[in-house]
């Protein structure tokens, strides 16, 4: 159960703190005092999105924290689950920043968002003025049905299935549509695969290539100096490997004075092999080099050819080509194998649905089941809150697609006055009814998923007189069994709670604020003989007030 909750620089809240006793509470205020901010601090411990302009004007941070005595609770499982430390006090806390930072800690320990919905969803439901609408919503009555069947397991199965199935179903669908783009494109892909395998291509071949061609276009200058450059060298008595010997003669007479004239004797030695070397690979080039016309434009259009492909695939040379080459033969191969991959895929599909679809039928059955004992509980209930000739009707309707919560879809079928038919609730049920209604099966539910604690916001809304007592007697019954905190507008139920609350706001020097303080049994009276005669507390209603008290 909800004992405390502090909440500091939120709206209209400065700094608030307050602690919430066992059984049924009261929240009570003016319309406009501030109940409804209090409701969304709390919905910020349970795992709402924040909305940083509700952090106080000139402030930079506001805090909301909640402790919870989950003592009498079994939730050490779904702990373990959120691997967090489990307190039998624990406390929950959120912290919003202007700066757009929202951090959020359960027990001291930083969690997420979803952390804080897991938990929170075990601890809370609050339910709001807005959420009468769910009296329309298919998914709410399954979600009713589940609950009153009080087992989860065929659920939870079904649920841990559908991943697989939907899983499985994106799966094959992201492989036909990978299949539809590339049969649009697999014809290109093998034109550009084959206009590059047509086309020899090497590492570093645009170099070689680019080498070639440049010899073959000037290939007379390059025998031309090659042939000059022999001659110089080997020219009787001039050239330069004759007067290398005479050099080399010349310096072999001083080689035997000493070991540095022996050096360069060797040193002329070797110039002389090596310019020997040198003359004989010119001549074997200069004689390598021909004249070949077919062969220039042979590698021209080689050349060409691999210059365009590197513009056309935004490469810079061959190594870019082969890399593109290789891209593309393995698109064109993926694209043939993606039928054996999708034969293998709906192989996969049918399994899961197979499996899904037996889930599903046992989980039908089970709901199934679970309608005729729920519509009369709904009925028993309904009736002890004055709808005498109230009857209901839980009908499934099978989906022509499953859904993350069945394969069905259900509908409540009301009727409030005897010798009329059946209809749906949100046609014909009076907002006094819709009220009746959901109070009781939040009833249900919360009996059924044994919460903690129940907020409700004027679910009494429409109701007034005896039906106002019999609703307050019913919240008054579900608080034997859990926390119950109602904001309510009517007197007969306040007066019904174990502990009584006011909700007001005060202008405090240049803002206005709103507080939350508890009620003695004096201000309790007071309360709900303003509640019952207006501002100006008359007698009378000060005794009816006394007489409502003692009720």
């Amino acid at each position: 159960m909800l004992t405390s909750l502090v909440i500091k620089n939120f709206s209209l809240i400065e700094d608030l703190e307050v602690s919430f006793a066992s059984g049924l509470c009261i929240l009570t205020g003016e319309t406009g005092s501030g109940k409804s901010i209090l409701l969304e601090a709390l919905s910020l411990i349970l795992g709402q999105r924040a909305d940083l302009t509700t952090i106080r004007k000139n402030t930079t941070k506001c805090v909301v924290e909640a402790t919870f005595d989950i003592s009498d609770h079994n939730l050490s499982e779904l702990f373990k689950i959120l691997d967090l430390d489990e307190e039998p006090h624990t406390i929950i806390r959120r912290e919003l920043s202007t700066n757009g930072k929202s951090r959020a800690f359960i027990n001291d320990t930083p969690v997420t968002l979803e952390t804080l919905r897991s938990l929170g969803t075990s601890l809370v439901d609050i339910h709001t003025q807005r959420q009468t609408i769910q009296l329309t919503d298919p998914a709410f009555y399954l979600k009713l049905i589940d609950a009153f069947t009080n087992d989860n397991v065929l659920l939870g199965a079904y649920k841990a299935q559908y991943t697989i199935w939907k899983k499985c179903t994106k799966a094959l669908s992201d492989l036909q549509e990978r299949q539809q783009q590339s049969a649009e494109t697999l014809d290109y892909h093998k034109y550009l695969l084959q206009e590059l395998d047509q086309v020899s291509i090497s590492v570093g071949c645009i170099e070689a290539l680019e080498e070639e061609v440049a010899v073959l276009k000037n290939a007379n200058d390059l025998r031309a100096t090659l042939s000059e450059a022999v001659r110089m060298g080997t020219s009787e008595h001039i050239g330069a490997q004759d007067q290398l010997n005479s050099l080399s003669q010349l310096v072999s007479k001083i080689a035997p004075f000493g070991a540095a004239y022996a050096s360069l004797h060797e040193r002329l030695l070797s110039v002389g092999i090596e310019f020997s070397d040198i003359l004989q690979e010119a001549e074997l080039l200069g004689e390598a080099i021909s004249d070949d016309p077919e062969r220039y434009q042979e590698v021209e259009a080689h050349l060409s050819a691999l210059h365009h492909l590197c513009q056309k695939h935004k490469v810079q040379n061959a190594e870019g080509l082969i890399e593109k080459r290789e891209e593309l033969r393995q698109l064109c191969d993926d694209v043939e194998q993606l039928d054996e991959q999708i034969a293998a895929c709906k192989l996969t599909v049918e399994k899961a649905t197979t499996e899904l679809h037996d889930i599903a039928q046992k989980l039908r059955k089970q709901r199934e089941k679970a309608c005729s004992p729920l519509a009369n509980e709904l009925v028993s209930r309904c009736r002890d809150l004055g709808m005498q000739h109230v009857r209901f009707s839980i009908k499934l309707k099978a989906l022509s697609l499953p859904q993350s919560n069945g394969t069905e879809e259900a509908e409540l079928l009301f009727s409030a006055n005897k010798g009329i038919d059946f209809a749906s609730i949100g046609k014909v049920a009076s907002g006094g009814e819709l009220s009746r209604i959901m109070l009781v099966i939040k009833s249900i539910m919360a009996e059924k998923t044994q919460l903690p604690t129940l907020i409700l916001d004027e679910i009494d809304t429409g109701v007034s007189g005896e039906m106002a007592n019999a609703m307050g007697k019913r919240m008054h019954e579900m608080s034997r069994h859990m926390q119950v905190i109602s904001i309510t507008h009517l007197p007969q139920i306040a007066a019904l709670a174990d502990a009584h609350y006011k909700v007001y706001k005060e202008v405090v020097g240049e803002t206005t604020q709103t507080f939350l303080t508890p009620l003695d049994e004096n201000a309790r009276i007071a309360e709900l003989a303003e509640m019952l005669g207006g501002k100006n507390i008359k007698e009378s209603a000060l005794r009816h007030a006394q007489e409502l008290r003692n009720v």
